[in-house]
């Protein structure tokens, strides 16, 4: 077996509390170095015992002993560092969303093949199990014809000095990027399409200010939908999906992770409610996935699918709403 070696761009707490714990603990790999124009990358190597540290992410891609990267910068620079990454030879696991717009992605996509490296979005939900057990549901008509679908990302974001980047509208912040993509990829995956109708309303804390709550109805030939994010409300990370002959709720459907891993699937036709528990690791699945690919140079054409639904779908929402 290979044994990956990564580096990471940019001393993000998501890289420091969940995928370079998950890259270890998985088998996906080594990480060997790390990169911050913040000046934190010594104190992030130190701390997670990361053996380089880079004052710039052009030294680390630099660095021959790197062959993937993992890149948790803010969502304006996803783009642009993916491609460098890729011209440097690094396979490329980025965080959500990958780009701001298809214009993006076709940029990052075209620099990936170019370069013969492995390219992912970083949905850690996407490869938790459960969603492969709400597929069999869902084919088995455990809720008979799927009609709508309600789906829901809260939590309550601390306002501090200086300014999180979750805030700030210049660096790709706000309610949508940050957990509203979500919902939409969910949607995304569910429907194997883009919407035909979407509305959109949001708000801001300030004028001209990063969106902190966005509502979305979108309609998917027949299947509408209803999805909310915001980041001034009390934790949720659910989706509710209403059948002609039931309903399949999912207080888990994101965040699985907070509960130890454990997603709970609640079924209920009438008076009959089934809950179904579903263990999974959804970041080291996500990381142990990804280093697979790199390994035998294998491409995932459903996920790369899927990220360009919801990249397209993002566009549309963000032009809808003016955000």
């Amino acid at each position: 077996m290979v044994d990956i070696r990564w580096g990471v761009l940019g001393a993000a707490r998501i890289a420091r509390k969940a995928v370079v714990p998950a890259i270890r603990r998985s088998g996906a790999g080594e990480v060997v170095a790390v990169s911050s124009a913040s000046g934190r990358a010594a104190e992030f190597a130190a701390d997670l015992g990361i053996e380089r540290h880079y004052a710039s992410h052009e030294e680390l891609l630099a660095d021959p002993d790197v062959d993937a990267v993992y890149v948790p910068l803010p969502n304006t620079e996803h783009a642009r560092w993916s491609i460098a990454a890729a011209r440097a030879g690094k396979h490329v696991l980025c965080e959500k969303p990958i780009v701001q717009g298809l214009a993006e992605l076709d940029a990052v996509e075209a620099a990936a093949a170019d370069a013969g490296v492995q390219l992912a979005e970083a949905f850690m939900y996407r490869h938790h199990p459960q969603l492969a057990r709400l597929r069999e549901l869902l084919d088995s008509g455990a809720i008979g014809r799927l009609v709508t679908v309600e789906s829901s990302f809260h939590f309550v974001q601390g306002r501090q000095e200086p300014l999180d980047i979750r805030l700030r509208r210049d660096l790709g912040g706000g309610a949508l990027n940050d957990i509203g993509c979500y919902p939409v990829d969910l949607l995304g995956w569910l429907t194997g399409s883009e919407p035909d109708d979407v509305g959109v309303v949001a708000h801001r804390d300030v004028p001209d200010g990063a969106n902190t709550r966005v509502a979305i109805a979108a309609r998917y030939g027949e299947l509408t939908a209803n999805l909310h994010c915001s980041l001034d409300a009390a934790f949720r990370a659910d989706a509710r999906l209403h059948g002609s002959e039931g309903t399949i709720h999912l207080p888990d459907a994101f965040r699985a992770d907070v509960r130890g891993g454990t997603a709970r699937i609640v079924v209920e036709r009438g008076e009959e409610r089934t809950v179904v528990e579903v263990d999974g690791d959804q970041y080291g699945a996500q990381v142990a996935h990804f280093a697979e690919r790199v390994r035998t140079g294998t491409p995932d054409p459903d996920d790369a699918a899927l990220t360009r639904r919801t990249a397209a779908t993002l566009e549309r929402i963000t032009k809808a709403a003016s955000l």
